[in-house]
């Protein structure tokens, strides 16, 4: 009885250490790539927004490996303009190649318009680019 509880916590204790030398070699804690992995997306909230619409939000999806960006233009359902979105996804791309000193960029695709339920059930629009850089 004593050897399987004697073994119980050695195993335990083993599974303990494991998990902590895990834990702490996470791409978030690494100094040389502050925070962030060439291969992983970065979502990236602009400070400023360009939108007059209350219920709207930009976000922007970073490839920094492939300088490609995603961005999304996501508001109600009623308020949504399709030249409101435009002219606020254009603004954040220009904001954006300043900050990372980008000088041109092109589509991959076409502008895609999206129409759905959020989790509260309200009615939403999504406009989403899809944009490469060069520099």
């Amino acid at each position: 009885m004593k050897k399987i509880l004697l073994a119980c916590c050695m195993l335990f204790a083993g599974i303990m250490i494991f998990a902590q030398k895990t834990g702490t070699f996470t791409p978030e804690t690494s100094a040389n790539n502050k925070g962030y992995d060439e291969k992983t997306t970065r979502i990236i909230i602009p400070e400023n927004q360009h939108t007059t619409d209350d219920t709207a939000e930009v976000r922007i999806e970073y490839t920094p490996r492939y300088d490609e960006v995603r961005i999304y233009y996501t508001c109600m359902y009623v308020t949504y303009d399709k030249g409101q979105a435009m002219n606020t996804v254009l603004a954040c791309l220009e904001d954006f190649m300043k900050a990372n000193q980008y000088y041109h960029y092109k589509y991959l695709a076409r502008d895609k318009e999206k129409y759905f339920k959020n989790e509260r059930g309200y009615s939403c629009a999504q406009y989403m680019s899809y944009v490469k850089f060069t520099r």
